[in-house]
């Protein structure tokens, strides 16, 4: 029987919810597979007698923390460089944004210039995200690995006894990447010759502007998984053309509820729906509007799509991401 690895788990209050919530899904695996997570939130509770330390907060390009290192290994997670592979018109959508845009990238790049050799591994939740790491930090491929995210299929699953309504679906946060203007455009391009709705789940601050649009339906209040399941199962699809996903985890919720899905052909997002999806350039808002009047029109081709859908998703499990992330973790320590 190995022994149990002991994993320092960093877990500052101001972790983005969806870190925590993917950090939480790998780790309830982890008992089984001998791993063990002492969770710490700052420099004073660093857990030095730990055989690893992981840092789960690499989003948009963060790089290592200076107290992180020098003690035990640091094994990093990269959930994507957004900021810096957009333009800064296309991911802050404000001048401000795109004078800051530069600055931004060259200092958080030449950070991880001066300290990525302190790093021991780097876990990339993509293909796609492995590639923008090498290309942008340095760090030699070999200390990078690929662990996809899994989809929770007990959570989201079809519901046969559910009929489909008259409505597309999109979830997110609605920053700039989510490509949210042109899903709305396409979305009254399709609107003048078909009575069909959009429903839009967004955040609280974010959700005016999206009132009193005809067709147009906002949900701005928290929703538990069974509910964001339910609009999954009766929706006509999933649009979700991002402009950048490190990784796009709901197009995957979407296909385990049995709703087909509309993604974009850009960053991770053809890797993780494959062909088991409609791919749109999400810069033409004609394509988005074409692969919406598909799916409003084509039984067949939803059809096709639904049972494709459901089958691609069995690849991603939060098990197999699991033991991918014990093994990065273990061979690091060593």
């Amino acid at each position: 029987m190995t022994d149990n690895l002991r994993v320092g788990l960093y877990l500052p209050p101001d972790i983005p919810q969806s870190f925590k919530v993917y950090a939480d899904n790998v780790a309830q695996h982890f008992p089984a597979l001998g791993v063990e997570i002492v969770p710490f939130g700052n420099r004073n509770e660093l857990p030095r007698t730990a055989d690893v330390l992981w840092d789960i907060r690499s989003g948009g390009g963060n790089p290592p923390l200076e107290f992180l290192l020098g003690g035990p290994p640091l094994v990093i997670t990269v959930h994507g460089f957004a900021p810096i592979s957009l333009s800064g018109w296309e991911y802050f959508r404000t001048l401000r944004g795109m004078l800051m845009t530069g600055r931004y990238a060259r200092e958080k790049l030449a950070k991880w210039q001066e300290l990525k050799g302190g790093v021991a591994h780097l876990i990339a939740v993509s293909h796609f995200t492995k590639h923008e790491a090498v290309q942008l930090t340095g760090v030699p491929a070999d200390k990078i690995t690929v662990c996809h995210h899994g989809v929770d299929t007990a959570s989201f699953t079809p519901d046969s006894g559910t009929p489909h309504e008259n409505y597309f679906l999109h979830i997110s946060n609605n920053e700039p990447r989510k490509n949210l203007p042109r899903v709305v455009a396409a979305f009254k391009q399709l609107r003048k010759h078909h009575d069909v709705r959009l429903l839009l789940k967004l955040p609280a601050q974010q959700a005016e502007c999206y009132r009193n649009i005809d067709g147009v339906e906002v949900i701005a209040n928290m929703l538990s998984t069974a509910q964001l399941a339910a609009l999954y199962q009766r929706a006509l699809g999933f649009v979700f053309p991002s402009l950048y996903e490190g990784f796009g985890l709901p197009i995957l919720e979407a296909m385990a509820s049995g709703c087909p899905v509309i993604t974009s052909n850009a960053s991770a997002c053809p890797e993780v729906a494959r062909n088991a999806a409609l791919i749109a350039d999400p810069r033409d808002q004609d394509a988005i509007f074409g692969a919406m009047r598909t799916l409003l029109l084509d039984p067949f081709a939803r059809e096709q799509l639904v049972s494709a859908g459901l089958k691609h998703c069995g690849n991603f499990t939060w098990q197999a991401s699991a033991a991918c992330h014990a093994s990065v973790l273990r061979n690091a320590s060593n």
